[in-house]
């Protein structure tokens, strides 16, 4: 302890020594050039470096995902083909007639979603309706799967599809008809 003890005595003692040297302007600039000297060289690789990772990463991701897409569509191509090889006539054209008459459907709603904003509760009315008879479908689909394909379940199914196709063509040709003659409540009548 006593060379601690020499050496705060000799600062102390020596303390207005060491303040009165001045540090030159430019010291502390070849400080700095001497510390970082370096370090942009390093920055630069380390930079170099990175982009070399991530390029490489990117290049990986995207032929994982290109792959993983293509086995999936291939999939859904094998699904599709040994579902159709296995499925009876009457299904297939069960599901041909759905498509169509769900497109059918589909457009028939948006044009009649244009005429019948005044009639809100028209819609209302209609998707009620709809919903009841789409569940009156599904059980119908639910028989089908239990009856192996059988002709009367597949046209009560195909039934429900065209009235659903006629109840819209006809409220859509009312909605035309009243606007046409300018009259609002001569539709509502006609529906009612």
């Amino acid at each position: 302890m006593k060379k601690e003890d020499v050496l705060e005595k000799f600062v102390r003692e020596h303390a207005e020594a060491f303040d009165t040297f001045e540090v030159p302007g430019e010291a502390w600039a070849v400080v700095e050039k001497k510390i970082f000297k370096t370090a942009p060289y390093k920055k630069r690789q380390i930079v170099f470096y990175a982009k070399r990772i991530a390029a490489a990463v990117l290049i990986f991701a995207s032929a994982w995902m290109l792959n993983d897409y293509r086995d999936s569509k291939r999939q859904n191509a094998r699904v599709g083909e040994t579902i159709s090889r296995e499925m009876p006539a009457e299904l297939k054209e069960l599901a041909d007639a759905e498509a169509f008459y769900t497109s059918q459907v589909k457009i028939r709603e948006d044009e009649l979603l244009a005429y019948a904003q005044d009639y809100p509760e028209i819609i209302e009315d209609l998707k009620e309706e709809f919903n009841a008879m789409d569940l009156h479908r599904n059980e119908l689909k639910n028989d089908l799967a239990e009856s192996s394909a059988d002709e009367k379940v597949i046209e009560a199914i195909i039934r429900i599809y065209r009235i659903k196709l006629e109840i819209l063509d006809q409220i859509v040709t009312e909605l035309k008809k009243s606007d046409s003659e300018g009259s609002g409540n001569d539709f509502q009548e006609t529906i009612l």
